[in-house]
């Protein structure tokens, strides 16, 4: 960046006009080590735009330089401080030397921040100085921190200090006990069972979790000898991570437990908690199931993926009367009652047929769709009126649910009004689906017929006639 574009942009960060201090701000990340101590300035604008420009300007132009003009604000008020945080987060590894001079600093807050960034930047060429801070650090504060450290650098050879460090107080101990679950060694499972004897519920529950994450023989046999006398939460929490191990216990209550998991856990935990409530055959649970899926939006990233899967695991109960009580329930939110629908559609579920039948009237598209898809792919002749009368929904996806599963009823009474929509139907997708089933029902009447249809029409047929005969 040339000289005199520096100097105006340094002095437009003094612009009483907020959205120049920004764009000044901002562009001042392309340039050098000229511009740090300006944009340090800049991030005590009384405008949080203004500050947000500064700090991703500065983690832009980063380096060593940067990173010791910024170490200061560490001491600074608490807003600074955060800021602080986030440009040498951002910074990385370049940070590291800096933060070592901090270990040392009197100042707790200052050593405990030190290992804070250490920790988010997940790497550190100095872990001696890590293992002294936990041995011999006068606060327990900054002790957990260095034992949190240890574990997020995998530094395996702190082992021995970390097994110590669980008789330190109560909160160096979770730190602790976090970070041997961490490296995951089996050998160090036999220091964390004592715990799980301590007074402090607390302290057991984050032995449990430990033990659960290490795994283990030695873990699962003490966790099944703690679960015999555990009681209340503390039994739930034993049975849950005893479950996040792939081992079921045969204990009362493990249904609610698991049901608690498909409510609240992430989602490799509610996953483990269909798959095993699958396998108690537990059909209470369906209602649950079939509801979170329903409460997934299909066009949030992922979301079409995970009902997918939960709709493959759902199968594996068969058609049992759940699924009709679900899509017979007027209360039962839409989109799950769609779920229940497909997962219906794929099992086949003939007993189905009349409910799936009533829900062709429904007010809800959606609903329409699937049971009118599902009772095609079922092979229900019955509901053959009620499709073609579909033929004249006012919803393109009704309409193209209608022709699929006309086609796939494939009689050839439905021939004539799926030509007749033919002839008018705008919506491609409609129109393909339209010109496979007529293909489906009879082919050369269709083909016969082609002299009815417009030459778009009769292009595209004869088009997708040479695919098919290709194929």
């Amino acid at each position: 960046m040339q000289l005199s574009r520096l100097l105006k942009l340094i002095e437009e960060l003094s612009h009483p006009d907020p959205l120049k201090r920004y764009r000044a701000a901002e562009a001042l990340g392309h340039g050098d080590e000229r511009a740090i101590y300006p944009l340090i300035k800049a991030l005590r604008d009384r405008d949080r735009g203004v500050q947000d420009a500064a700090m991703r300007s500065l983690i832009s132009i980063g380096g060593e330089v940067t990173a010791y003009m910024v170490l200061p604000l560490l001491r600074d008020e608490p807003s600074l401080i955060s800021m602080a945080i986030v440009i040498l987060k951002g910074i990385g590894t370049v940070s590291l030397p800096l933060l070592r001079s901090l270990l040392k600093d009197k100042d707790d807050t200052v050593r405990q921040l030190a290992l804070y960034l250490i920790s988010e930047i997940k790497v550190c060429d100095y872990p001696e100085d890590i293992v002294r801070i936990l041995e011999t650090d006068p606060s327990p504060n900054v002790r957990a921190s260095a034992a949190r450290v240890l574990g997020v650098i995998k530094y395996k050879e702190a082992l021995p200090q970390l097994v110590n460090a669980l008789s330190y107080s109560e909160w160096v101990c979770f730190s602790a006990l976090e970070s041997i679950a961490l490296m995951g060694d089996e050998s160090s499972a036999g220091f964390i069972v004592p715990l799980l004897n301590s007074k402090s519920e607390a302290i057991r529950c984050a032995a449990v979790e430990a033990l659960s994450r290490i795994g283990g023989k030695v873990s699962v046999n003490a966790l099944l000898k703690h679960l015999s006398k555990a009681e209340g939460f503390e039994k739930k929490n034993v049975v849950k991570s005893m479950i996040k191990m792939g081992i079921c216990p045969a204990v009362p209550g493990v249904s609610e437990v698991l049901i608690d998991m498909l409510r609240s856990g992430d989602w490799g935990e509610k996953i483990i908690a269909i798959e095993k409530l699958i396998d108690l055959g537990e059909k209470d649970a369906v209602y649950h199931i079939v509801d979170l899926a329903g409460s997934l939006d299909p066009s949030e990233p992922g979301n079409e993926e995970r009902i997918s899967t939960i709709k493959d695991l759902l199968c594996r109960f068969g058609c049992i009367s759940v699924f009709i009580d679900i899509i017979a329930d007027p209360s039962f939110k839409y989109r799950g009652k769609a779920i229940a629908i497909d997962v219906i559609r794929r099992l086949g579920c003939r007993e189905a047929i009349p409910f799936l039948m009533q829900l062709l009237d429904t007010d809800i598209r959606d609903i329409r769709r699937a049971s009118m898809e599902a009772l095609g792919d079922i092979g229900c002749y019955g509901a053959k009126s009620a499709m073609i009368k579909a033929l004249e929904d006012f919803d393109s996806g009704v309409r193209r649910s209608a022709v699929l599963a006309l086609g796939k009823l494939k009689d050839k009474g439905a021939f004539e009004p799926i030509l007749n929509l033919l002839s008018r139907e705008k919506n491609p997708e409609v129109v393909e689906e339209a010109i496979k089933s007529l293909l489906a029902i009879d082919s050369e009447r269709f083909l016969f017929c082609l002299s009815r249809l417009d030459p778009v029409l009769r292009e595209i047929v004869t088009r997708y006639k040479e695919q098919l005969e290709w194929v």
